[in-house]
């Protein structure tokens, strides 16, 4: 047999078994095994309720709000639609391996009825298609089955379990913002009321008002008995100059002097003295003990401030689950797309063989 001959055997033997035969194959796959499946499509944004922001974008952008917006939570978001508490919870209600297991004929894209719970999440995340456009935050949620029916109502649970997430977060970290300034505000409604309690205790031990106040009056006090006993003094002077020291009137304005003198002592005796119930000691004290009341009152009012603050930042970051484009039930078939994988898959076998021809080509110029 001749070497152009045997050559062209290898090429028609290459053409059948790489290109004709897998073509064959695939044609006939798509065309008699692969079972229709349909898509349902949603398009939603996780918007914060409130933000001192205002959009200066225009169109969706500036409806929607984008500066209330962040790309975190929408790849959290993600994360918790392809996660597998999210497979777990809807497969109570879509049994997964049944609903997309029809005949065994497709093993591309059927679930096995045994199949774990790793290969069903794996399964779940083929089927579900997450896109976040970076731009304005939007999430497009695709879901795929074999029947639009199924498609639509998977689509809308998952929209509905996302709007609890985000709900359920958010109220979460409301919660704990809350919680923490309410818990300050108790803290220092104990503090202020024990503070208070302590003035009053001390008020009614001591049996005083204000000790600060008592003092002062009797300072004022004393400054008139002084001003009262130099002006005793004074008209003493003026009568020993023309009477007797025995005089009565002289004896007489003594003894008022020295009624003062002794009034003066025991007026200054109740500011200062080593007993602990005298002024000077009870105002100290009673200083101090307002100084507590008063501290406490304004650190209350600032934990009220506080969780009033709390309160509109917690509003201010609540967020929402905004559904721009609701899903649908699917008419037609989007996958799979016959046409485009034969001729792609044509294409592609025909490229191979080519490459196949050339390796050959250049073993064999090699060889010789």
């Amino acid at each position: 047999m001749s070497t152009k001959r045997k050559n062209k055997i290898i090429n028609f033997s290459l053409l059948i078994g790489i290109v004709i035969i897998p073509w064959v194959l695939i044609t006939f796959y798509v065309m008699t095994l692969a079972h229709p499946r349909y898509i349902s499509t949603a398009d939603v944004v996780v918007k914060q309720v409130s933000d001192a922001s205002i959009p200066t974008g225009g169109g969706l952008t500036a409806l929607l709000g984008v500066n209330n917006t962040s790309v975190e939570d929408a790849t959290y978001l993600t994360e918790y639609i392809l996660s597998n508490d999210m497979v777990k919870r809807l497969d109570q209600r879509f049994k997964f391996r049944e609903a997309y297991y029809v005949d065994g004929s497709d093993p591309i894209y059927e679930i096995a009825p045994d199949a774990t719970q790793e290969e069903l999440l794996e399964y779940f995340k083929a089927r579900v298609h997450i896109n976040l456009d970076e731009q304005s935050h939007i999430l497009n949620v695709t879901t795929e089955a074999f029947s639009p029916e199924y498609a639509l109502q998977l689509n809308q649970a998952i929209l509905s379990e996302s709007e609890k997430f985000v709900n359920q977060i958010s109220q979460q970290v409301a919660r704990d913002q809350l919680s923490f300034a309410e818990t300050q505000l108790k803290e220092a409604e104990d503090r202020l009321n024990e503070s208070k309690e302590q003035l009053l205790s001390y008020q009614n031990q001591n049996e005083i008002f204000d000790p600060q106040a008592n003092a002062i009056l009797v300072n004022q006090l004393v400054g008139n008995l002084q001003a009262q006993l130099s002006s005793l003094r004074t008209e003493e002077r003026q009568l020993l100059s023309y009477l007797n020291p025995d005089a009565p009137q002289v004896v007489s304005l003594r003894s008022q002097i020295t009624a003062v003198e002794q009034q003066i002592e025991q007026e200054q005796a109740k500011l200062t003295s080593p007993n602990n119930t005298k002024l000077n000691k009870q105002t100290v004290q009673f200083e101090s003990i307002k100084g507590d009341v008063e501290f406490a009152t304004e650190l209350y009012k600032l934990s009220l401030g506080s969780l009033e603050k709390a309160r509109l930042e917690a509003f201010r970051k609540m967020k929402n689950l905004i559904v721009i484009s609701t899903p649908y039930e699917a008419e037609e078939a989007t996958y799979p797309r016959h046409m485009y994988i034969i001729w792609t898959s044509l294409a592609l076998l025909l490229v191979l063989y080519g490459f196949l021809r050339l390796i050959i080509a250049v073993v064999k110029d090699h060889r010789s």
